[in-house]
């Protein structure tokens, strides 16, 4: 073959083979070249759990946690609209529950809609409102604390008032007779009147209002007054209590003195209560706790 031509067919094989292994080095190269891309995009995906998966893992790994951690120990909040529920227990008043979640025993009766401010009974259960300033007190204990010292104050203030009166031993005159005879009567036509709170006529009546009211239309010449102006200033404590005397109680509505009714005999009283005008027993184990003593007005002979 002569020597020109042999140059040119290895020139032209050299030609040939470069076309045919250039593809696959051009795809080497692309290979190389994505995975180096797909080693750099790698460094920058955010996983479910939001981890960064790059050289400072166990860094952001820690950060997160660490978020984690604050959110879970940030406290609940109350909303406005929440509503707390309030389940009464044994020595609870109003003014002690109002007290406490720093409402008005107003708002108490309107929020639960009570039939009678007087009365409220272990286990009823109460709405309270923190939209209307209802919250917690953080000073529970130290109000508590503080609400049973000033009951143990007023307690003495009874303690003291009962002390310093002559008990009354003998029974009522010819006159009283008569009197409680009509209080007696009255009273039992006034059962079933709704209550009505500082109601003193028979369109409804609270405690205080109903004792007047029969009193007075019976003969008596009394002043409306509250159950614990009434038994601090114009009653006197009686050793044996006879049908027509009244009854006191305290703790009810409010501490001290706050509820009054008439005795009727064998164990019962009549006083305007939670389904108004009724008769209830003083065994009761609301009233019974409550009792503070009998008594009877002063202008009764």
């Amino acid at each position: 073959m002569p020597k020109g031509k042999s140059k040119l067919l290895t020139l032209s094989a050299c030609v040939c083979a470069s076309f045919i292994f250039a593809p696959n080095a051009l795809a080497d190269t692309e290979r190389t070249n994505a995975k180096a891309a797909l080693q750099i995009d790698t460094k920058n995906i955010i996983v479910s759990n939001n981890v960064v998966v790059n050289d400072n893992r166990s860094m952001t790994r820690k950060e997160t946690l660490s978020k984690a951690r604050m959110t879970k120990a940030q406290p609940l909040k109350q909303t406005a609209n929440s509503v707390v529920t309030y389940q009464v227990k044994q020595g609870d008043t109003l003014t002690i529950i109002s007290k406490q979640y720093n409402v008005s025993i107003d708002d108490l009766i309107k929020w639960n809609q009570l039939a009678s401010a007087d009365l409220i009974y272990v286990g009823q259960t109460l709405k309270i409102y923190p939209s209307s300033a209802a919250v917690v007190n953080e000073n529970q204990a130290v109000e508590t604390e503080k609400t049973a010292s000033e009951a143990s104050a007023i307690d003495k203030v009874i303690e003291k008032q009962l002390a310093k009166e002559r008990m009354i031993q003998s029974g009522v005159s010819e006159k009283g007779q008569a009197i409680y005879q009509n209080v007696l009567n009255l009273a039992y036509e006034l059962i079933g009147t709704p209550y009505v709170y500082g109601g003193n006529t028979p369109e409804g009546f609270d405690c205080s209002g109903f004792v007047r009211y029969v009193f007075f239309n019976a003969g008596l010449n009394i002043e409306r007054k509250s159950s614990e102006d009434y038994f601090m200033k114009d009653t006197t404590i009686v050793e044996n209590p006879v049908p027509g005397d009244v009854v006191f109680f305290k703790n009810t509505i409010k501490e001290g003195i706050s509820h009054m009714g008439i005795y009727i005999g064998d164990g019962k009283f009549i006083h305007a209560g939670t389904d108004g005008v009724e008769i209830s027993k003083l065994d009761y184990a609301y009233w019974k706790t409550r009792f503070v003593a009998f008594k009877r007005f002063n202008l009764i002979k």
